[in-house]
């Protein structure tokens, strides 16, 4: 019986183990499982974390209005300060034989034998023989041969000799010119002005010690004076 008995009980310990085996291969299998889910998560949470964001649209930068006081220059106007910000000087002792063209002011303190055209103001305090064209002129020289055209006003200082034709917008002479002054605006004949030659303006003012030769028209004035005499 003994005999019988000790198999009995062999038996049990081997089922036994084989059931504890199996229920620790059970509880690894599980183990895994939850493993591979776990993992799963990770590459969910990679995947949604690697798809494109949507991005904001990009605001567009809101355009600064030009200032009033910017605003209310005139386009020309900017465009003759640019131009005359710059100045061009021929020194004294310089001397050019031909033409000069400057897009800027220019002041002249030496010679030049030719024509002069520039955009900015034109100062002539040396010899010049030739025409000039500029903006603005201002002549204050012993003798100036050539005419003289200018956008805005023409000065001519005291003891200097014009021999050429003016013509501006406005003119203020106290020197001696001899030639036709065509001037759109006034006219100011200092006391020392002596003038050869017609004037052909809006007004005139003819300071005491002045002298003219010549015709003055005032065709420019805004009164109609043929029609206050018919």
């Amino acid at each position: 019986m003994s005999f019988f008995k000790d198999i009995k009980d062999e038996l049990e310990q081997a089922v036994n183990e084989i059931d504890a085996t199996e229920q620790t291969e059970e509880e690894d299998l599980f183990a895994d499982s939850d493993a591979d889910e776990e993992v799963d998560e990770e590459l969910l949470a990679n995947i949604l974390e690697d798809e494109p964001k949507t991005e904001e649209p990009v605001k567009q930068e809101e355009i600064s209005e030009p200032k009033a006081e910017e605003a209310a220059v005139p386009q020309e106007e900017k465009t003759q300060r640019e131009h005359t910000e710059g100045v061009t000087v021929i020194t004294k002792g310089t001397t050019i034989n031909g033409s000069i063209i400057s897009d800027c002011a220019l002041d002249v303190m030496g010679t030049i034998n030719g024509d002069i055209e520039c955009l900015g103001k034109l100062t002539i305090s040396g010899k010049v023989s030739g025409n000039s064209i500029a903006s603005e002129v201002f002549v204050n020289t012993e003798r100036l041969e050539g005419s003289i055209t200018s956008e805005g006003s023409v000065k001519i200082a005291q003891k200097t000799i014009v021999i050429g034709d003016i013509t501006a917008s406005s003119a203020v002479l106290a020197g001696a010119v001899k030639g036709e002054i065509d001037v759109a605006g006034p006219v100011v004949l200092d006391s020392t002005a002596i003038i050869k030659g017609n004037i052909k303006a809006k007004s005139v003012q003819m300071n005491n010690g002045a002298v003219m030769e010549g015709f003055c028209s005032l065709s420019y004035s805004d009164i109609p004076i043929d029609d206050i005499f018919e």
